[in-house]
Formats: structure tokens, sequence, C-alpha cells
């Protein structure tokens, strides 16, 4: 896709999500159901997908929503926009078998097929904004009315070619909501949509949104209202309108992706992908429902930051302006990134950063280790600021209790003590002492240098550890020769064996991949890393941590009542690593380590293109976390 196609199409989808966050219709009716509280295996069946947490808090998968997916589904295959529904999905190729030629399946994939010509990958996300901004609406899709639809306001301001879309397609799809039985499927498949509906149901009982926001944001008057897909990814968002006199907020659509939120868990990898790059996911997860609550609750609290600090912030655009220097030293950093990514344009990256202390505020209430785990990993997204802002969000959320006032009085105050952090001369010098070396923050950097070099290793080990290694190498080259070409950043991705490889070379960003007996260039640089391989009593690799090097870490377990604690992995005989460090040869740039401690765990880390983390350790038993700061200046831990 062209890099200007990429950016417009970018721009696109928020003036869409912009657009649909004004003006929704809420559920037309909400049932009391008793919360799935058991295992995520427990057979319970429900009468609706809609559910009330709270008087004032409801939740929804909406069947009309859940039939786009299908639609979608079978207009575009099984796609990075399609989330990992493995037996459910075999149920809808036997169910609507008959109706794959169907109008509105045909109709789609054109429209799709057209959109890709100018907007790329973006057409399906844009595509898929606007459906469900039209689908919640109307929760039963028989009800669709599409007059009514085209003559909204918000419906109006799209282009042409999407309204031209809605007006063929809509009359299409409730036509195959009515061929297709489709009611009678949903009902018969309550189960699966309760699955995700439990995470969300659970972690909202945890956190009650109306009871939290009265309390520390001085909000009341408000109902909540979240509503989420099933099958067909759609970008998350804010949710906010005005109905018979009562505000609503809420949240729309999924977590935001991968290089926002990293998939940790099973259940969010299944229902993660990357829907800006479009490119695959790791396999390295743990399995931990009470996970997967923090990580939904971290999205529904990170939107209501927005809705309780937008409009302020808007008033302060002015004073934003004058402190974009803090975002000039991302865009200095990560030009690829902030190109990329639309939340870097102008100042809207402070938008994000009060969302984020936010989230960061009320998840503290529930867990702190899982806080201090979201603000490392903010910061690994650019926002060295995030700690600070922390502290005044918890500063002012008390003052505001204790003066009666809402919380979004103190935006001015809160960016006024912002400022006291870094000037216009210190900002660089600041921003390297507090955000972590990164896999994202290297592989950025080669977009400036416009080289990687990825490098196998050929030594001591048998042939077929060498050949699991080369083929590793491989597929990482060919996923960061796909990262780059989407945004056609003119890098260059050189794959290399370890005796091949130049002292030139070794100055340029490298991604080495292999243990010690495999790598040459491990062997010989392990010994400055913060982990290193040693061989164990029985032969095999163990990870070793250097005492040197000021880590912070932690662990994400599979305990449901402690998912994530600080500290370490206590067994790493059978692990896989992804780590990054400054290149001591040339400390402006960076080495990616990429190893395993068999030859099956080295290929886990295939894409490595979006951690926020210094580095990963995976095993069975848990994930290991780790961050550490390497100012320019220096090369060592």
């Amino acid at each position: 896709m062209h890099r200007r196609g990429l950016i417009a199409a970018l721009f696109l989808v928020l003036v869409i999500v912009g657009a649909v966050a004004v003006y929704q219709n809420g559920p037309s009716s909400v049932e009391e159901k008793d919360v799935l509280t058991g295992s995520p295996q427990e057979e319970i069946r429900y009468n609706s997908t809609i559910y009330s947490v709270t008087p004032n808090v409801t939740v929804e998968i909406p069947p009309s929503l859940e039939l786009y997916g299908i639609v979608y589904y079978l207009a575009m295959g099984n796609d990075t926009f399609v989330t990992d529904r493995s037996a459910y999905l075999n149920d809808v190729e036997k169910w609507f078998s008959t109706l794959k030629d169907h109008e509105a399946v045909k109709v789609l994939r054109k429209t799709i097929e057209e959109q890709e010509e100018y907007r790329g990958a973006r057409a399906k996300g844009h595509i898929n904004i606007i459906m469900e901004f039209v689908l919640r609406r109307y929760p039963e899709p028989e009800e669709l009315n599409t007059p009514e639809i085209l003559n909204m306001s918000e419906i109006k301001r799209l282009p042409p070619s999407d309204l031209e879309f809605l007006q063929e397609f809509l009359p299409a799809f409730k036509d195959f909501a009515e061929r297709s039985n489709f009611t009678e499927f949903y009902k018969e498949h309550l189960d699966y949509y309760w699955e995700d509906l439990s995470i969300y149901v659970n972690a909202l009982k945890k956190l009650p949104p109306d009871e939290f926001m009265k309390k520390y944001a001085g909000v009341s008057g408000v109902k909540y209202w979240f509503v989420h897909p099933y099958l067909v990814i759609v970008h998350g968002h804010s949710l906010t309108e005005e109905r018979n006199g009562t505000t609503i907020w809420g949240a729309g659509g999924d977590l935001p992706l991968i290089r926002r939120y990293p998939q940790r868990t099973l259940w969010s990898y299944k229902t993660a992908k990357d829907d800006f790059l479009e490119l695959p996911l790791n396999r390295d997860y743990v399995d931990n429902p009470g996970l997967d609550e923090l990580i939904y609750l971290g999205f529904i609290y990170h939107e209501l930051g927005h809705d309780i600090t937008m409009a302020r912030l808007e008033e302060e655009f002015l004073e934003l302006g004058r402190m974009e220097y803090f975002i000039d030293a991302i865009r200095n950093d990560m030009p690829y990134l902030t190109r990329y990514d639309g939340h870097f344009s102008s100042v809207y990256m402070f938008y994000e950063s009060f969302a984020d202390a936010w989230e960061d505020f009320a998840l503290s209430h529930i867990d702190k280790d899982y806080t201090d785990l979201a603000i490392w990993m903010q910061k690994g997204w650019g926002e060295f600021w995030i700690e600070k802002q922390y502290e005044l969000t918890r500063k002012y959320a008390e003052i505001a209790q204790q003066e009666g006032k809402p919380f979004s009085e103190y935006v001015p105050q809160i960016l006024e003590e912002l400022k006291s952090l870094a000037s216009r001369d210190n900002v660089s010098v600041v921003y390297e002492t507090k955000v972590p070396v990164t896999p994202l923050r290297a592989f950025d950097r080669a977009t400036i240098t416009d080289k990687i070099v990825v490098i196998y290793g050929t030594g001591r080990a048998n042939e077929s550890q060498k050949q699991a290694v080369k083929l590793a190498a491989e597929k990482i080259a060919a996923n960061l020769k796909e990262f780059y070409d989407e945004g056609l950043t003119g890098t260059d991705v050189i794959l290399k064996a370890d005796l091949n490889v130049t002292s030139k070379d070794l100055k340029e960003n490298l991604v080495l991949v292999g243990t010690p007996a495999v790598n040459t260039l491990v062997a010989e640089m392990q010994k400055e890393f913060p982990l290193r391989f040693i061989q164990g009593g029985n032969g095999r690799w163990v990870l070793e941590r250097n005492p040197k090097w000021n880590v912070t870490s932690f662990v994400l377990t599979t305990q449901k009542d402690d998912p994530v604690r600080k500290g370490e992995l206590g067994d790493t005989s059978e692990v896989a690593v992804l780590m990054a460090v400054r290149n001591p040869y040339n400390p402006e740039n960076y080495i990616v380590w990429i190893v395993g401690s068999t030859a099956e765990l080295t290929t886990l880390f295939q894409n490595p293109t979006y951690y926020l983390s210094s580095y990963e350790i995976w095993s069975k038993n848990g994930i290991e976390i780790g961050f550490y700061v390497q100012p320019l200046r220096s090369s060592g831990g």
C-alpha cells in the first residue's frame, strides 16, 4: 500500500470513529441474567447476549453485528479481520453453505475489493466500523430500516462510495437474515458468545464503571453501554450519545490491537489481530481468565478516560500545541510508528496519555502489579511522561473528591505540571532516560538507516538444529520485509549466515537468531547481554541473568487470582526469548536476539515487530516481561 494511501485511510477511519461516537441508539431491551463466574468451560446456556451488569451498565454482542461477521467471513474468508473461532466456523460453513453466493456476500466482497485499490488494508476496517455503527442501532437484523439509516446525519457525511454501498447492502443483508434463519442459528450458539461475554461481565463486576466514575470522576446521571462483535474485528473506540435526556458513555469494537495491547492470553490471542499491518501473531500466551478480565478493563477505562477529558483538552488545544515537543521526541525516535499510527498526528497523543493515565488509575484499585506493567508498556510506546501523569491523575482525583468538583476541571493543572518534566532543550535526554529499549524501537530505527541484517547461526549444533534456526531466520526476514514494505520505507532486509557477516554489518541494526552453540555472534556478544544462555548439567541450554543490568520484570502467571506479579520466572530451562539491546558496535543502532532452548522454541517469535518490552521470556508455566533503559550515551546495562 502506498504511504499516502496508508495515512489517508487511517485518517478516514478516525473520522468515522469520531462521527459514530456522537450519536448512538442503545439496546432496545435488557434482560437480567446470572453471570458466569465459574470455569470458561462450564456449560451454561443463556437466552440473550444482552446483559445488565448494574441498572446503569449494559454489555452486549448484538445478533445483527454477529450476522455481519458471518457475511464478512463468507465474503472474505478467514482473513486477518476474522477472529479464531475454530469449531464455530465449522458450524457457520454448514449452516450458511447455500448462501455463499447471496447478494449480500457479493456486494460486501465487491465493495471491499474496490476500496482496497485506494485504501489498501484499511478498507476492511473502514467498512467494518461503519457497519458496527449501523447495526448496533438495530440489534435484530430483521428490524433494519434502510431509509431511516440513510437519512441519519452521520451517515449522510460519509463518502458517496460508502453511501452507495449501504444503499445496496442493507436490503440484501436483511434478506440474508431471513433466508438463512439466522435467529435460530444465533439461539443455538449462545454458549459460544458467552465465552466472551463472561469475560466482559466478570470484569465489569470487578470494577463497575457507574460506581467508579461517580466516586473518582464526579460523574453522575450517566449510563454505560459496551458493544462488542464476536466473529469480525472492529477497531476499538469510545461510544458517546445523548438519548432521551440521558448521557450514554461506553466503548465499541474490540481491544485496540496488538501495538497498544499485545496479546498475552489464549483468549486475546484468538481475538487479537494486527489491523494496521495485517502481520501474523506469535503464539506466546498463557491461559488465564483473570488476566483476560484485566486486559478488557484496561480497554474500557481507557475509553472512559477519553469521555472525561476530551472536551476539556479541546479547550486547551493551544496549550497542547506548545507542548508538542513531547510528541516530537517520539517522532524523532520512532518515525515509522508515528507515521502509520494516527494517534501521533498533531497533539492527539496527549488525548491518549490522559486516557492511559485514567486506565492506570482505575486498574490500580484492583491490581497494582498489572498497573505498573501497563505503565512500562505505555513508556515503551513512547509516552515517557506517563508515570508522572499517572501520579498527577491520582493526586487530582483525590483533590476533586475533597473539593466536590469533576475531575475534568483539573486537566489544565495536570498539563501545567507535566511541562515541568521536560523542556524543548532537554526533552530528548529525558526521553532516553524514561523509555525502555524495545524491539519496536529497534525495528523503527532500521527505517532511518534503511537496513537491517538478520543473521542465523551455522555453528557447532547438529544439522536439525541449524536447519531450524535458519528456517526461523527466513520467516523472521520475510515478516520484516512485509512490515517495511507495507509503508514503503525503503528498508532493506538482508539475510546472512554468521560466517558471512562483515565488520561493517556489525554496526547495522541486527537480528541474531539461535543459541551460542549455533550462532557464533551470540557466543561472542551474549556475555554483555542482560540475558544469556549457558549449558546446564544435562547438556540443555538454561537461561541466566546478568546481574550488572538494572531490570524491572513481571511474570504473567496461570493463576486466575494472581495473574500478574513482579519478579522473575523460576524455571528457565525450556524457554523462548525475544530481547532488544543497543548495538555495542554502534549504540545508535540495536540488536534483537531471538532464541529458544530447543529448536522448536526458536521458531516462536516469527513476527518480532510489535513488542513494547525490552525482553520477553516465554515458558509453558508463565511469561516474564522485562524492561530496562539504555540512554544513547551508554551501550551497557
